[in-house]
C-alpha cells in the first residue's frame, strides 16, 4: 500500500466514524460556548473575543471561567458566517469532522518522525500507518469530535503535530532558515494556546524530541549535551514561558473558581484522597514531613483516590466502553477508606507501570539510544499535565477530550506491541486478526456512541448506565424534561440531584421554579434559602427567592431578596423587572417606573418591562410620556404585539385615530388571536364613528373569546345606540 492509498484509507475510516454526527445539534456546553456566546455571531465586535473567555464573559471578572480561546471562538464565528449568519449545527459538525480527519492524516508523519530513528526503522511506515488509523478510530475521540466544544481540543492537537514536524526543520536547517523556521514554531505554538491553553505542553515535547534525535550510539550521554542542542532547547523553553506569562497576564494571573461540585477529589477534606505526586515530593524532597503525615490515613486516601482517577484515564484509552458526557459530582466516588477495593487496582496500576518504565528506560541506557516508545510515552504524559491536577486544580474529574493526544501515544505503543508480537508468534494470522479485529470493534463503538451525542436527551439518559450516582446527569435529564413539559418527571431527576448532592445549588433553584408554578410556595421558600446559603451570591436564586416571598405576600422580605440579586448581578434586567412589578404592588409606582428603566437599559428587548411602563404611564395620564417611550420601545421591538397595543391605546386617547388604528392593525397582524386587540380597536371605531366596524372587531373578540366581557359590553351598547 503506497502512501496515498495509506492516507485515503485513514480519510475514509475518519469519515466513517463520524458521518453520523452530521445530522446532530448543539448539546450540553455547545449551548453556552455556542449558541448563548455572543461572540460567535458576526453582528458583535470582533475584537470581543480576544476580551472574553471561552463562553462570551470578560475574563478579567472573578466570574470568568478563565479559558482564553479566541482562535477557537473565531472558527465558530467563520461557521456562522459561511452559513449566512445562522447557528446551523451542520456546518459546525461538518468542520470539526474534517479538521479531525487532518489531525488523524498528521498523525502519520508525526508518527514517522518518531520511528526514523529507532530499532523499528525498518518498519517505519507500516507501523506508522496502523497508528495512525488505531488512533483515527479510538472511540475515546468522540467526545471532542461530536461534541462541538470539542473543536479547541482537535485544533490544539492539529497544531501541537504541526508544530512538532516544522520543529524538525529548525533542527536540520542552518543560518537564516533556522531564525525563520524557529519563528514559525513560536508564532504556531503561541496560536495552538490560543485554541486551547493545553498545548503549551508541545513546549516540552520538542524538548525531548530534540534529546531524542541527538542521542544515538556513536553519542555518549555525556557528549550528548553539545552547544546548539542546548541553545535549541533554551530558546524553546524561553518561548514557552513568554507565551505562559501573556496567557496568564490574560486573566490578570488569576485562576478559575471552581467548587467540591466539579471536582471532588480536588476538594477533599481527606487529605489522603488527593494525589499521588504530593506523596512522591513528600518521598524525595521532604523526608522528615512525609514520616509524621504517613500516619495520617486520609493523607494516602487523598493519595488513591487521584491515582484511581488516573488509572480510569488509562483504562478508557484501553478499552473505552464507559463514556459518559460528564465524570463529576459523585460519578466516582472518593476513596476514603483503607480496606476499599480499589486501592488494590491503584496499587497494580503502579506497580505495571513503574515496572513498565524501568525496563523501558535501562533497554534504552544499555543499548545507548533513545527509541520511538519514549516519544509515544512522552506524547501520553505530556499533555496529560494540565488535567492531572499537579500543577492547578482543574474544573473536571475526567473529561475524554483531554485524553485526544495522550491517546496518540498510547496507539503508537500498542502498533509497536503488535509488531514486535507479530514477528515473535509463529501463527501471525492469530495476531492480525486479534488487531484488526480491535480496529472493527473500535469503529463500532465510536459510530454507537455518536448516536448518543445526536440529542441531549440521548446523551444524558447514556450517562447513567455509566454514572447512576452523578447529581448533574439527573440534573440535566431534569432539565430537558422540564423543557418537554414533563413535570413529573423533572420533579423527580431534581430530587433524585438534590439527594446524591444535597449542595446543589442550581438544582434547588430549577426545583423551586417548579414548585412555584404549582403554588408549593413554602416548599419553595426552603429550597431556594437553602442555594442562597450554599452560595451566597447565586443572583438568580435571591431573585426567585424574592418573587416566592411576593406570593406569599411577604414584601418587605422580597424587596430585600431582589435587592440582594442585583447585588450580585448588577446588570439583572429579568430581576430589576420583578422588582418594579413588586412596588406596582406596593403603589410605589415612581420606583416601579425606575426599576423597569433599569430593566430596558440592561436589555432593550424586555418587552414586558416596556410594555408596564407603558401601561402605568397611560394609567398615570402621562401620555406625552408614553408616546416618546413607545416610539423608543418599538424601535427596539418592533414585532412586540403588546407594545403595540399599550401604544395604540394611547394614541386613540389622544384622539389620534389614524395612526391608533395602524398599531392596533399591527398587533394584530402579529398576534390574531388575542381577542382584546380586536375589542380594543373596535373601541377605537366607535370613537370614530365607524360603528360598522366596530361591530366588526367586536364581533370577532367574542368569537377569539367569548368570555370576554368588555367586549359583550361595548357590542350592547352599540346595538342600543343604533336602536
Amino acid at each position: 500500500m503506497d502512501n496515498s492509498q495509506k492516507y485515503i484509507t485513514i480519510s475514509v475510516a475518519a469519515f466513517i466514524c463520524y458521518c453520523n454526527t452530521l445530522g446532530g445539534t448543539f448539546v450540553f456546553d455547545d449551548n453556552e460556548a455556542i449558541v448563548k456566546n455572543k461572540d460567535v455571531m458576526p453582528y458583535t465586535n470582533i475584537w470581543n473575543i480576544f476580551k472574553n473567555d471561552f463562553w462570551g464573559t470578560d475574563i478579567t471578572l472573578n466570574s470568568s471561567h478563565k479559558s482564553y480561546r479566541p482562535l477557537t471562538i473565531l472558527s465558530y464565528r467563520l461557521n456562522v458566517l459561511y452559513s449566512k449568519d445562522k447557528l446551523d449545527a451542520f456546518q459546525f459538525h461538518a468542520t470539526n469532522i474534517i479538521l479531525y480527519g487532518l489531525l488523524c492524516l498528521l498523525s502519520v508523519p508525526v508518527f514517522e518522525l518518531f520511528l526514523k530513528k529507532s530499532k523499528y526503522a525498518t518498519n517505519v511506515h507500516d507501523i506508522a500507518f496502523l497508528s495512525g488509523l488505531l488512533f483515527t478510530v479510538h472511540p475515546v475521540h468522540t467526545e471532542a469530535v461530536a461534541g462541538l466544544v470539542g473543536r479547541a481540543d482537535i485544533l490544539s492537537s492539529v497544531l501541537f503535530f504541526v508544530i512538532i514536524l516544522l520543529y524538525q526543520k529548525v533542527r536540520n536547517s542552518t543560518g537564516e532558515c533556522t531564525v525563520f523556521w524557529f519563528t514559525v514554531v513560536v508564532v504556531l505554538t503561541g496560536c495552538a494556546v490560543l485554541c486551547k491553553e493545553t498545548s503549551i505542553t508541545v513546549v516540552g515535547v520538542l524538548i525531548v524530541y530534540d534529546i531524542y534525535r541527538v542521542k544515538r550510539k556513536s553519542i555518549s550521554w555525556m557528549e550528548m549535551l553539545k552547544f546548539w542542542l542546548i541553545v535549541r532547547c533554551s530558546l524553546v523553553l524561553i518561548a514557552g514561558l513568554c507565551i505562559m506569562y501573556y496567557r496568564l497576564e490574560v486573566m490578570n494571573f488569576e485562576g478559575p473558581l471552581f467548587t467540591d461540585m466539579d471536582n471532588p477529589a480536588a476538594y477533599a477534606q481527606n487529605v489522603f484522597t488527593r494525589v499521588m505526586y504530593q506523596f512522591i515530593y513528600q518521598i524525595i524532597f521532604v523526608q522528615l514531613k512525609f514520616i509524621s503525615r504517613f500516619n495520617n490515613l486520609s493523607f494516602f486516601l487523598k493519595v488513591f483516590t487521584y491515582n484511581y482517577i488516573y488509572l480510569l484515564n488509562f483504562l478508557l484509552m484501553l478499552w473505552p466502553q464507559w463514556l459518559c458526557f460528564d465524570w463529576s459530582m459523585g460519578c466516582i466516588p472518593l476513596i476514603e477508606n483503607i480496606c476499599d477495593i480499589r486501592v488494590i487496582f491503584v496499587v497494580l496500576f503502579w506497580m505495571i507501570l513503574i515496572f513498565g518504565m524501568f525496563s523501558l528506560l535501562k533497554q534504552n541506557y544499555e543499548n545507548e539510544i533513545l527509541d520511538a516508545r519514549i516519544m509515544a510515552v512522552c506524547i501520553i504524559v505530556l499533555p496529560f499535565f494540565p488535567a492531572s491536577n499537579i500543577f492547578f486544580t482543574v474544573g473536571f474529574v475526567i473529561a475524554e477530550r483531554t485524553l485526544l493526544l495522550p491517546s496518540a501515544g498510547f496507539c503508537l505503543l500498542v502498533v509497536i506491541g503488535y509488531k514486535k508480537l507479530f514477528r515473535k508468534t509463529q501463527n501471525n494470522k492469530i495476531c492480525s486478526c486479534f488487531f484488526y479485529g480491535l480496529l472493527i470493534i473500535f469503529v463500532l463503538r465510536t459510530i454507537l456512541r455518536n448516536m448518543n451525542w445526536l440529542t441531549e436527551e440521548k446523551l444524558f439518559s447514556s450517562a447513567l448506565d455509566v454514572c447512576p450516582l452523578n447529581a448533574k446527569v439527573h440534573y440535566n435529564i431534569a432539565k430537558i424534561a422540564a423543557d418537554n413539559n414533563n413535570k413529573a418527571v423533572a420533579l423527580e431527576e431534581y430530587r433524585k440531584a438534590i439527594q446524591l448532592n444535597p449542595k446543589y445549588e442550581q438544582a434547588m433553584n430549577n426545583l423551586a421554579n417548579l414548585l412555584r408554578e404549582d403554588k408549593k410556595f413554602e416548599e419553595a421558600e426552603v429550597l431556594l434559602r437553602k442555594a442562597v446559603d450554599v452560595r451566597p451570591n447565586f443572583a438568580a436564586a435571591w431573585m426567585n427567592l424574592g418573587i416566592v416571598l411576593t406570593n406569599l405576600n411577604r414584601s418587605d422580605e422580597s424587596e430585600h431578596c431582589y435587592k440582594m440579586a442585583i447585588k450580585y448581578r448588577n446588570k439583572y434586567p429579568d430581576c430589576y423587572y420583578n422588582l418594579g412589578n413588586l412596588y406596582l404592588d406596593l403603589k410605589r409606582n415612581e420606583n416601579a417606573l425606575k426599576a423597569w428603566e433599569m430593566a430596558v437599559l440592561y436589555k432593550p428587548n424586555h418587552v414586558a418591562a416596556w410594555s408596564n411602563t407603558l401601561v402605568l404611564l397611560d394609567s398615570m395620564k402621562k401620555y406625552d410620556e408614553v408616546i416618546e417611550l413607545g416610539r423608543t420601545a418599538l424601535i427596539h421591538n418592533p414585532k412586540a404585539p403588546a407594545l403595540h397595543f399599550s401604544y395604540a391605546n394611547t394614541l386613540g386617547k389622544l384622539q389620534q385615530f389614524e395612526k391608533a388604528e395602524g398599531h392596533f392593525l399591527e398587533a394584530i397582524n402579529l398576534n390574531p388571536t388575542n381577542g382584546l386587540y380586536y375589542s380594543n380597536l373596535g373601541v377605537l371605531y366607535h370613537r370614530w364613528g365607524k360603528k360598522d366596524k366596530a361591530r366588526q372587531m367586536y364581533t370577532k373578540a367574542l368569537q377569539i373569546d367569548p368570555n370576554l366581557k368588555s367586549a359583550e359590553l361595548n357590542l350592547k351598547r352599540l346595538t342600543k345606540e343604533a336602536q
